[in-house]
Parts: structure tokens; sequence; C-alpha cells
């Protein structure tokens, strides 16, 4: 007898197509090539994450000749490159950030210590004093950065960092910058504890729509929901929100979703991205629509890889 192939057996179609996730790559490097300083950064680290980085390294070693003289996008650079590095020039490249860091009357510090949290680089074991002075300056952002970063200090370090950040969103007298980084912060270090996250999205339903923050708050509570609300219908209320923004010509506001949908978002949220991608409803502003295409590119990016780990999973 010959036996037939069973057809429950045959490999079932990607969610993403292979030409869809080939788009996504080819856009941004376009972005890449084509946009300058944080347009260009944005462009090279999605491609970085998704595993993509071919290029980037020669691209912003050039870039490193034309602007290694440019206050705050060189730090962005150095960011870059300390990714894409071999070990002894990513110590150089890490070397370079932290004096930007600590040398106080330079230009260059925010950008400094934002980018030593974005690569998980605490300064207080090395330079404590430095860093308490950081954590207390009235420059509120040099401020609310220098405690993300320190969160990568040691293993509980980042916990006390949540509780911090959770701190700031329901105060009244804070400022709105403050909110969005402490939202931004709180989206970007993991699942909160369940009780922590009653708080976040409490105050964050509580936002009238419109509200200056909300899209900050919105992203910050999906981002950090934990495993077992996900199916229940208070964090349903919160993603149908942030979506219900998505039909507004401003580039924060796409590029928010866009980064909550990279990690959140499935099948059905695609076709949003994909006409975002291709700047088919463009904001009118042509950088603006590059960064939006990039982050519209790595969401789709991120979706196919969640969705083809889960789909091997099985």
């Amino acid at each position: 007898m010959i036996a037939c192939n069973d057809s429950s057996e045959k490999t079932a179609a990607p969610v993403v197509s292979p030409e869809l996730k080939n788009e996504s790559i080819q856009v941004l490097h376009t972005v890449m090539q084509t946009q300058q300083q944080w347009v260009k950064v944005h462009a090279a680290e999605f491609l970085i994450w998704t595993g993509n980085a071919e290029g980037i390294k020669q691209a912003f070693l050039k870039e490193l000749e034309l602007f290694n003289e440019k206050p705050q996008y060189r730090v962005g650079i150095w960011r870059v490159l300390a990714q894409v590095s071999d070990s002894a020039e990513v110590t150089q490249y890490k070397k370079q950030i932290v004096n930007a860091f600590l040398d106080t009357a330079g230009k260059d510090r925010i950008h400094a210590i934002e980018t030593m949290a974005k690569l998980k680089m605490s300064p207080l074991p090395d330079y404590p004093f430095e860093t308490q002075d950081a954590l207390k300056s009235s420059v509120k952002s040099l401020s609310a950065y220098a405690h993300w970063a320190i969160a990568y200090t040691n293993a509980d370090s980042m916990q006390s960092a949540q509780k911090y950040f959770l701190g700031r969103l329901p105060d009244a007298n804070e400022d709105i910058v403050q909110q969005r980084i402490a939202a931004y912060v709180l989206r970007n270090s993991g699942k909160l504890k369940m009780a922590d996250w009653d708080v976040l999205q409490s105050r964050t339903l509580m936002l009238p729509a419109g509200a200056e923050a909300e899209i900050s708050f919105l992203n910050a509570a999906l981002l950090t929901a934990p495993p077992e609300v996900k199916t229940g219908e208070t964090y349903k209320k919160i993603f149908d929100r942030l979506l219900a923004l998505s039909n507004k010509k401003d580039k924060g506001l796409r590029m928010d979703i866009a980064a909550g949908l990279a990690v959140a978002g499935s099948k059905e949220h695609l076709p949003l991205l994909t006409g975002w991608m291709r700047n088919a409803d463009p904001t009118g502003v042509p950088a603006d629509d590059a960064d939006v295409q990039a982050s519209a590119a790595y969401a789709i990016l991120k979706i196919e890889k969640r969705l083809s780990e889960k789909a091997a999973a099985k």
C-alpha cells in the first residue's frame, strides 16, 4: 500500500507572508539609509533588534566621522555602535557614553544617562557620588533617567525602580514630562505584580479621553500586564482604547501604538501596521512619516517572530 500524506500534517501558511516580512526589513533599511539623525538611529536599532544588522556598523562609522562633534546626536551614534561592534569597541563606545554622563557641564548628559538606561548600564557601582547627584537633580529628566539606569544595578533594583515610577504616575503635582518618562520606563521594565498593575490600570482608565499622557499610560498598562489579566475585560478596555487613537495623524501616537503592538499585537493588527509602513495615510511631515514607517515595520517583524515561535511550539 502507498501511504498518502495526511492534510493535517501539511505546513500551515505563515501568518506574516515572506513578502511582507521582506518588505518590512527593506523599509527599515531604506529609512536608515535615507533619513537623518534620530530617525536613522531608530531604524538602525529596529534592524538590530530583529536580527537584521547587516551594514549598520559601516553606516554609523560614517555617521561618527561626520557628526562626532555634534552634541546629543553623537550619543545616539555611540549607542548604535555599542550594539553592533566587537567587545573591545563596545567598551570604547560605552566609555564615551559614561564620560558624557560624568561631564556635568556638557550638553550630552541627559542623552547619555538615557542611553545608559537603554543599554542597561547602571552608573551607581562605579560612580556613586555622581549618580546620587543626578538622582537628586532639579533637572527632572536627568533625575528620571538616572532612576531608570540604576534599575540595572542588581537583581532587586528593577522592582524598586518600578515602585518609584509607579509612584510618579498618580501624583497630580507631577508634570507631564515626568509622567511620560515614568510611563515609558514602566513599559520597558517587565511585568508588574498584580497589585501594582491594578494601581496602574485604575489610574489609566480614569484619565479622560484626549489627556496629554493618555497614550503613555495606555502603553504602560498594556505592556506591564501580568499574564493572568490578558483575557479579562480590563485588559481589553485598555487595548481597545489604545487602538482607538490610531486614526489620528500624529507621529508620537502612531509610534507609541506600534511599540505596543510590537509586544502585544497579533494577526488582526497587521493591516493597520502595514498601512502605516507603506505610508498610506501620511501625517504630512516626511521625517515623521519615516519614523512611523520604521516603527510599523518593526512591529510587523516582532509579531511575525512571536507568531512563528508560537506555531513552532505546537
